[in-house]
């Protein structure tokens, strides 16, 4: 589940001034200015409102997963400036972000520079593409851009929204493979419920050719047009839907009741995600997707093309501690430890953030978290323990205290998932050929929903869709 791709929209006018210069129609290539003032207008556009979306027994991952997400009103969806990141391919390829390491260590950025952003004006109509009633418009306005342009070169752009980190880059210093191994601890301010101005980059690297441009002669000026920059948060999303389930305060412990059988029930009492990449000072998330595949950065995910953060190598059948940056971890949980974050159902909807008004709560936001086919689930996969009271012949007092865990899938072929009882096993390694069946990717939401109980056994069936912050299809970009 991809949690909606944030797509900027992003449509970005540079106009050139040409303060001593005049335009040569007879010309066939292009033309030199010179003292030209050089000024930038980038629009940002963010379409907030909710999709059509599918429902699967499987969560299906990848770069589509089980449909799409809209973005919980401007808290999720606000942007407030941007980082522009342009550099030139010194070797003349195409491989960009991809450039072997040694042609990445030669590339230099050539500039960077930061820009706020605010709402355009009510009346604001896009110049290109077409203007939908569901879409926030942002602008930085015009701003005067330093970097030297020239009509024969090609530039490729990075953006980082939502995050200044001009001050990173030093022009003609910083390469292209610092830039690539840039990470960042805090994807978003704040916490919790209060989550909020989210970190959002590059989803693709645009290319920019300074060579074509449009020419208005009353002003004298040319404009370039940048299209089709798409951008995506940083974070994922965890949510637990409580379909099949009613809210009761009947019983001895508040919770979300589920039918088991005709007389017994299980009340949902806290939910706790373990094994945490949270928004805290230790763990890291590279600010550019990186992959395993031979051109690693800002690759589409598939079965033979996973995402990697910047420990997943470190995550082997050898390692049998969790990493000193995990947050929550498996250990803590399943010991009844002090732990640092859980969500408690006893007080009902009480400084719970709610989807759409409903009994539907968001858990987590959680940065990346992925395997190796030989890591250890207990120690290094991210996962949710269910905690409740299991009451017998409709009995509402002496339930008996109940704890259900489950490893959060990222991809996979099972219509269903037995959640774990303790105590769990600490040898069980991820053993697949495709290690992104387990893990935390950005901008995906885990919607975690019950789907029932095995009366016998007492073991519960969890179901998990994987879904994409909104990622819109438009001739214009779109985050």
């Amino acid at each position: 589940m991809r949690l909606h791709i944030v797509r900027l929209l992003l449509t970005a006018f540079i106009v050139l001034t040409a303060a001593t210069s005049c335009y040569n129609y007879d010309q066939e290539e292009s033309v030199a200015y010179s003292d030209i003032t050089n000024y930038i207008n980038v629009t940002l556009t963010v379409r907030t409102s909710n999709s059509s979306m599918t429902r699967a027994n499987t969560p299906k991952g990848g770069e589509d997963g089980d449909g799409r997400e809209k973005g919980i009103d401007t808290r999720e969806n606000a942007v407030d400036g941007v980082t522009l990141i342009f550099y030139q391919d010194a070797a003349n390829t195409t491989a960009g972000i991809n450039a072997t390491p040694t042609n990445a260590e030669a590339i230099t950025i050539d500039h960077a520079v930061y820009y706020t952003v605010e709402l355009a004006p009510v009346d604001y109509e896009p110049r290109y593409g077409t203007h939908y009633p569901d879409e926030v418009y942002y602008t930085t306005g015009k701003r005067e851009l330093t970097l030297p342009l020239s009509s024969k070169n090609t530039y490729r752009m990075l953006v980082v929204a939502n995050a200044n980190i001009e001050s990173q880059i030093t022009p003609g210093t910083t390469t292209l493979a610092q830039v690539r191994d840039m990470v960042l601890t805090k994807v978003y301010d704040n916490s919790g419920i209060s989550a909020s101005n989210f970190v959002m980059s590059s989803e693709r690297e645009a290319v920019i050719d300074f060579a074509y441009s449009t020419y208005d002669e009353t002003t004298n000026s040319q404009t370039f047009q940048i299209e089709n920059i798409h951008i995506e948060r940083m974070a994922a999303r965890i949510d637990y839907y409580a379909v099949g389930a009613e809210y009761s305060t009947v019983y001895d412990h508040n919770g979300y009741v589920y039918n088991v059988g005709t007389k017994d029930h299980f009340v949902l009492t806290s939910i706790t995600p373990f094994n945490l990449n949270l928004n805290s000072d230790n763990g890291n998330e590279y600010i550019f997707k990186r992959t395993n595949s031979g051109t690693p950065y800002l690759a589409k995910e598939t079965t033979t093309s996973w995402v990697i953060d910047p420990y997943t190598a470190s995550k082997t059948g050898t390692s049998q501690t969790h990493p000193a940056w995990m947050v929550n971890t498996l250990t803590a949980v399943e010991g009844n430890q002090e732990i640092v974050y859980k969500i408690t159902m006893e007080d009902g909807q009480t400084g719970k953030l709610t989807i759409d008004g409903s009994d539907d709560i968001i858990i987590a936001y959680p940065k990346e978290n992925t395997l190796n086919s030989d890591s250890r689930l207990y120690y290094h996969a991210t996962g949710i323990a269910f905690e409740g009271y299991y009451y017998t012949n409709n009995a509402k007092t002496g339930g008996e205290r109940r704890v259900f865990y489950h490893y959060l899938r990222h991809q996979g072929d099972a219509e269903s998932y037995e959640a774990l009882k303790s105590p769990l096993d600490k040898t069980v390694i991820c053993g697949s050929t495709t290690p992104m069946n387990y893990g935390v990717v950005r901008n995906n939401i885990y919607r975690i929903s019950v789907e029932g109980f095995n009366q016998v056994e007492g073991t519960i069936k969890i179901k998990i869709e994987e879904k994409k912050w909104r990622h819109v299809d438009n001739p214009t970009i779109y985050i």
